[in-house]
Formats: C-alpha cells, sequence, structure tokens
C-alpha cells in the first residue's frame, strides 16, 4: 500500500516513510501517520521533518545497501541541479525491493539527466515516484525523458505545485500535457499499487 501526504512524501505498506515535511512551512497539510524507518533524500526543511513523526530508525542522505525487516534498500548518489550539487547540493536516489520482489525507486529532488550506470540500476521499476515541477528539480520534459528510459509499470509524479502551496514550483497540468501515458486518478490518500494497471501514470487528487 502506498500513502501520499503531498509534495514529496510517501508512506510505504505502513512502514516505510519517505521525505516528510512539517506541512505548515510549505502550505500543506501536516503528515499525520507514524513509520519504522524514515528515509529522506537530502536535508531541506520540505524534505526533512522526521522529528514529528513517531519512528524507530531514520536515514538522511543515505549512500549504500542495507537490509531492512524484508526489504533491501539502497541509496545512489545524484544531484539537485545541472551543476553536480554546486547550486543546491546532493539529493539521493532510493531503490526499494519490498518483501514481495517489487521495485520501488523514489527520485528525491534529482535536478539532472542521472548517469547511464544509475539508469540501469534503476530501470523497470514497479513503482517510480518522479519530481515533475521544474524550477528546483528536473521539469515536466525532462520527467518524461526520465520515463521513457525507465519504463515503469506506474509512475507517481511529486513535488509540483498545489492549490496552498507556498513554493512556487510548476503545477502538475504541464506534466500532464507531455506524458504520453494513460492517467488514473484517486482520490483517497492510499492506494494498492496491485490494483493500477500497468503503465498508468497515478495522480493523488486533491
Amino acid at each position: 500500500m502506498i500513502k501520499f501526504f503531498y509534495h514529496s512524501s510517501f508512506l510505504l505498506d505502513n512502514k516505510i516513510l519517505l521525505d516528510p515535511h512539517d506541512g505548515g512551512s510549505i502550505g500543506l497539510p501536516r503528515p499525520e501517520t507514524k513509520a519504522d524507518l524514515i528515509l529522506i533524500t537530502h536535508n531541506h526543511y520540505d524534505h526533512n521533518a522526521y522529528e514529528i513523526i513517531p519512528h524507530k530508525d531514520v536515514k538522511i542522505k543515505y549512500y549504500g545497501e542495507f537490509n531492512y525487516a524484508s526489504y533491501t534498500i539502497e541509496g545512489l548518489k545524484a544531484y539537485h541541479d545541472k551543476e553536480k550539487g554546486k547550486r543546491r547540493g546532493e539529493t539521493a536516489i532510493y531503490r526499494i525491493v519490498n518483501p514481495n520482489g517489487k521495485l520501488i525507486v523514489h527520485m528525491g529532488d534529482i535536478g539532472h539527466m542521472p548517469d547511464d550506470q544509475i539508469l540501469e540500476k534503476i530501470k523497470n521499476p514497479d513503482i517510480l515516484m518522479i519530481p515533475v515541477g521544474g524550477v528546483i528539480t528536473i521539469n515536466a520534459l525532462e520527467a518524461k525523458e526520465i520515463i521513457d528510459k525507465l519504463n515503469p509499470k506506474i509512475t507517481i509524479p511529486m513535488h509540483y505545485w498545489i492549490k496552498g502551496h507556498f513554493m512556487p514550483l510548476d503545477p502538475l497540468d504541464n506534466f500532464l500535457e507531455v506524458i504520453n501515458r494513460k492517467t488514473i486518478e484517486i482520490r483517497e490518500k492510499e492506494v494498492d499499487e496491485n490494483s493500477i494497471e500497468k503503465g498508468s501514470v497515478l495522480i493523488f487528487k486533491v
């Protein structure tokens, strides 16, 4: 199961929480949840609010592979900009294999096209979470280029502007105009990924 807490924050199987924000500092609802493990892609205020979430363990911008419960997790180094981090620093891409063998990839705040070595490691994911809002990450067209290279079964766009958001990101519509995959909209915050048609873009409506 996947729960979406807006921006770049997702909860996997009620166990692993990715990139929690505090809500108020970015103008969005605060994540009301708990987690066994919190994974933070980079230590920026809109991704690192682990202190407000009840949890057992936390990894911040972690590079390398480790096992947690029945999950295999690898953090891969990427950059928040096109200048190898000179403007906005580094960000982790998290490669997560769940107990059923499904590959979940969270791209963090990536700001560039990953190199071939990283693309090879994360290709053909079951679920790809990718920023599309531009300005401080890749934009809609760049996200599409990465999606076409990776060929995910399910794509979940993240890190875009929605009503109330304080950050001046591009809206989701920019991405939906260029992506050439079936779009499925749900109004719940939680979804069973097994119920989503392969090749689809999953949108959590707010």
